[in-house]
């Protein structure tokens, strides 16, 4: 048969192996597997769509925020976030240094509270700002003192609805301030193996630097998790002219106030006549009483009224509306 050596085929090509110094790669006979413990309950539960989406929002937060406290402090400030990270709240809450400042914080729809940590470095350099001084480069250990949480809690207060306008892409939200706390043990939000989401900011204020933290519990973002998408993201920001945008826009319009002023027609007088006016004096206009006078929208006439009294005051009634070409005359 064609394609099948013969004994002594194979005895020559043997004996050609072991003059050569060739080896046969040894055969594994079993393979080793390495086997690793999984605990269910440190199984990561913000997928990394949930956390693109997060870095999404909060890179708007960031440049919201360092917007503001430029023009709030005076001072050059600049804001960016580091890590969107997935961890334990007990993690979270043993790398806090001390003293700190927590602000608990709600934001409907998301269940139950979102903690906000300010670093001290951070918040003594808006204090010092706040107070007419510059930020101190040293790391201060002392506590808070009444008057710079009563200054803190305003700041925040005032900043917390940068928080609705970077999430308004996926979900409208409202953000309250629940109390102000110097020590985890008493902002404590979820339980200490929770999973949460950490995005952390670097915020430089003149020569200072510090950090923000904002702490989102997984249970927390259950009832908007569906939302959390980029591919929503840039469709809603493509799509934003929806109905309820055009009947907000038009409200507005509606509510925007403008000036209407009423007028005769114009007279014409020598310079003369003028500088000898005195008081006691008439002028005769070149507007006949049977004539409706002209009622303008700003500088641009639109109506023609009759003057009148309506609860002792002058009034002026609608007779006629000027259309674009006779304006234009005018």
């Amino acid at each position: 048969m064609a394609g099948v050596l013969s004994q002594e085929e194979i005895d020559a090509l043997l004996n050609s192996i072991e003059s050569d110094g060739i080896e046969a790669a040894p055969v594994e006979t079993s393979a080793e597997r390495i086997v690793k413990d999984y605990d269910f309950r440190t199984a990561n539960r913000f997928n990394k769509e949930h956390m693109r989406t997060l870095k999404v929002i909060y890179d708007t937060f960031a440049r919201l925020f360092a917007s503001y406290l430029s023009g709030t402090l005076r001072a050059m400030c600049t804001a960016e976030v580091i890590t969107v990270e997935e961890t334990k709240y007990a993690e979270f809450v043993n790398a806090l240094p001390n003293p700190l400042i927590l602000a608990v914080v709600r934001q409907p729809p998301m269940i139950g509270s979102v903690l906000l940590e300010i670093s001290p470095d951070l918040s003594y350099a808006i204090i010092s700002r706040l107070l007419g001084g510059t930020p101190d480069k040293e790391n201060v250990s002392r506590g808070f003192t009444e008057i710079e949480l009563v200054l803190l809690e305003r700041i925040l207060r005032q900043f917390l609805p940068l928080f609705g306008e970077s999430w308004e892409k996926v979900v409208p939200i409202t953000t309250t301030l629940d109390r102000l706390e110097t020590s985890p043990q008493f902002a404590q939000i979820v339980a200490m193996n929770e999973t949460v989401a950490i995005i952390s900011l670097r915020v430089t204020l003149d020569n200072a630097e510090g950090s923000f933290n904002i702490c989102l519990p997984h249970l927390a973002l259950e009832p908007i998790s569906q939302q959390l998408s980029t591919k929503l993201l840039y469709q809603t920001d493509i799509h934003r002219e929806t109905e309820s945008a055009h009947k907000d826009i038009q409200k507005r319009i509606q509510m925007t106030p403008l000036d209407v002023s009423a007028s005769f027609n114009e007279t014409l007088a020598p310079v003369r006549e003028i500088l000898n006016l005195q008081a006691g004096d008439v002028i005769s206009l070149d507007h006949q009483v049977s004539q409706p006078i002209t009622l303008r929208v700003g500088h641009l006439p639109k109506f023609k009224a009759e003057i009148g009294v309506k609860e002792n005051r002058y009034a002026a009634k609608i007779v006629d509306i000027i259309q674009k070409e006779d304006a234009r005359d005018e």
